[in-house]
């Protein structure tokens, strides 16, 4: 009896464990590199690379960061994601000329919201108002649950002295999940929570 017992314990450990005589495959991602196969594949992984040196919005290694843009740019000249975040590199800067041109190219090549969004934040960082108001209404057209897009426009609108529209603009971004332009508004006293 207890010879029985142990068989079949021993059956159904090997049962769970996986060791039942078929082949058993290994539960690995079959990308586990991260690159998608549609680019050059050189060009995704320093793409891939750039973009983990952001942190909360920010860039905490520029020069790293630029270097493998730059890189992934001259082997994928239509990397539309690579163009967008050079852009948003050189918006940190507060280089809104050469930011506009790379994401002019990152419209074309990834023509999604946040390309626009962006897009429109470097030209509000021209002054050009009209510029950003088209680029957001675009980006929201797109995608209306662009909170980035939301807190743009948000920051437009108080600049132009919309100052209502503006805190519902920022307040639309906050119930997406992009609080922190809606939370300095209300503390610095530009909106009021209703």
């Amino acid at each position: 009896m207890m010879k029985h017992i142990l068989f079949l314990l021993l059956v159904a450990a090997c049962l769970l464990s996986g060791c039942s005589g078929g082949v058993v495959k290994a539960n690995v991602s079959s990308n586990p590199t991260g690159v998608s196969g549609k680019l050059n594949r050189e060009a995704e992984l320093a793409y891939a690379k750039a973009h983990v040196l952001w942190k909360n919005g920010v860039c905490e290694d520029p020069a790293k960061a630029a270097g493998l843009l730059r890189e992934a740019l001259r082997l994928e000249p239509e990397y539309g994601e690579a163009w967008l975040r050079r852009g948003r590199l050189l918006i940190q800067f507060a280089e809104y000329e050469a930011a506009v041109r790379d994401l002019d190219k990152a419209v074309r090549y990834y023509p999604k919201s946040i390309s626009y969004a962006y897009r429109g934040y470097a030209e509000f960082g021209l002054g050009n108002y009209l510029g950003a108001q088209k680029n957001y209404d675009m980006a929201l057209d797109l995608d209306s649950a662009n909170g980035t897009a939301w807190n743009f426009l948000g920051e437009l609108l108080i600049a132009e002295l919309k100052v209502d529209e503006g805190c519902e603009a920022l307040a639309e971004g906050a119930e997406l999940g992009f609080n922190a332009p809606y939370d300095d508004a209300l503390a610095s006293g530009v909106c009021v929570q209703n």
